[in-house]
């Protein structure tokens, strides 16, 4: 089991690299990060990252990680056999649902996301996400979508996306290039298993408004092949070869299922 030593640790390290490389001059995002969620903060970091480089649909998910962090969401551990290797990763899932007829035009449609992560001693910081818009999906060729098409169009089916970081900070300034790698076959499996109370009320900072929030459990399997991008959002790499993601077994994870009842949401305020 990963233990709260490890996730503290982990949290702080991204939290760190977050102030290494903020858009707001330090003092003023020191003063946020003191007032807030550390892991929401990452989590706004990596939205805004994804954003600025025509990423819309991978903005979006870290938005709602954002919102379960600062809701106080409990990681679980995730196995994944990267390229082979074993590695843990803690991760939750995030159920995404609109209250008001038409919304998912303007956003997405109702859609679960593993967002995991993972940090060890050699400095890199690993992130997935696993994505499908029912309990099991066939991962959709990124190769089909545009980066000028709607965000709803990159939820069609089940997608991955993985990243390595030395520095989650502003795009051009972590001391290695990311690396980026996108599936581009498999299936992404993320059933609900159980649902339970609401979500505790954030410890720090205004609750979120018009945001509905339930904790839940959730099986997951994955079986995937990524590709390296060149560039994002997109664009395969020719020559990269395939690299496999995979579990072969169901596990559980903790997460939460958030309903909106607005078409705008923001990561800090909700619907407010």
């Amino acid at each position: 089991m990963i233990t709260r030593m490890f996730r503290a640790s982990l949290v702080s390290a991204l939290a760190a690299a977050v102030l290494a490389g903020c858009v707001d001059s330090p003092n003023s995002f020191a003063a946020k990060a003191a007032a807030g969620d550390p892991l929401a903060l990452t989590f706004d970091e990596l939205a805004r990252q994804a954003a600025a480089s025509g990423d819309a649909g991978r903005a979006e998910g870290f938005t709602y990680a954002a919102i379960a962090a600062r809701n106080g969401v409990t990681p679980s551990r995730l196995d994944l056999r990267n390229a082979g290797t074993s590695e843990a990763y803690e991760a939750f899932v995030n159920s995404v649902a609109w209250q008001l007829p038409g919304v998912a035009t303007l956003r997405v449609p109702a859609h679960r996301t593993i967002t995991a992560w993972r940090r060890t001693t050699d400095g890199v910081t690993r992130i997935v996400m696993f994505t499908t818009p029912s309990d099991s999906a066939q991962v959709l060729n990124p190769l089909s979508l545009s980066a000028a098409g709607p965000v709803a169009a990159a939820f069609a089916g089940a997608g991955a996306l993985y990243q390595e970081t030395t520095s989650i900070g502003a795009l051009g300034t972590a001391a290695l290039a990311d690396v980026f790698w996108i599936a581009t076959s498999g299936y992404v499996k993320i059933r609900e298993s159980a649902s339970g109370a609401a979500c505790p009320l954030p410890t720090s900072g205004p609750a979120l408004s018009g945001v509905s929030c339930q904790q839940a459990k959730f099986v997951v399997r994955v079986d995937v092949t990524m590709h390296q991008l060149s560039r994002r959002p997109y664009e395969v790499r020719p020559a990269s070869d395939g690299r496999r993601f995979q579990w072969p077994a169901d596990q559980t994870l903790s997460g939460y299922k958030l309903t909106f009842s607005c078409a705008t949401v923001t990561a800090s305020t909700g619907c407010g």
